[in-house]
């Protein structure tokens, strides 16, 4: 079915070329005047389009709002948590002498467990013992 649709398919192409070649050189304007009113069609046609259906999508097309409210969180948390504090600039070129902390003035932080991490319980009574293999 391919072989035959081919030869006609390329036909039709090199017809409709040589069609807008022809008008390109015998009516300018109006070939040029009517490109421009098809190109303002599709816009308006792909904006109608876009606003009526595409916008309120959400990301990349797919998900609803609540996953992309989940997604801006999560975001926003990772964010606050790998936040590196701003370089300072010196403003005067004087160095001062650094202050030690005293080393009993040192309080110890005590490790949190990451929010991204968590404990799966499970059934610990039941290793295979692998000597026995």
């Amino acid at each position: 079915m391919r072989n035959w649709m081919t030869p006609i398919i390329y036909t039709l192409f090199a017809l409709a070329l040589l069609y807008v070649g022809i008008q390109l050189f015998t009516n300018t304007s109006s070939f040029l005047s009517s490109i421009a009113m098809m190109i303002g069609i599709a816009v308006l046609v792909y904006g109608a389009i876009y606003f009526l259906f595409l916008r309120n999508r959400g990301f990349g097309g797919g998900g609803n709002r609540t996953e992309m409210k989940k997604y801006k969180q999560a975001v926003k948390q990772s964010k606050q948590k790998y936040k590196q504090p701003a370089p300072t600039i010196k403003k005067s070129s004087v160095a001062k002498p650094k202050v030690k902390p005293s080393p009993l003035g040192k309080k110890t932080r005590k490790r949190s467990s990451a929010p991204h991490l968590r404990v799966i319980e499970g059934n610990k009574d039941k290793h295979k013992n692998r000597a026995t293999f």
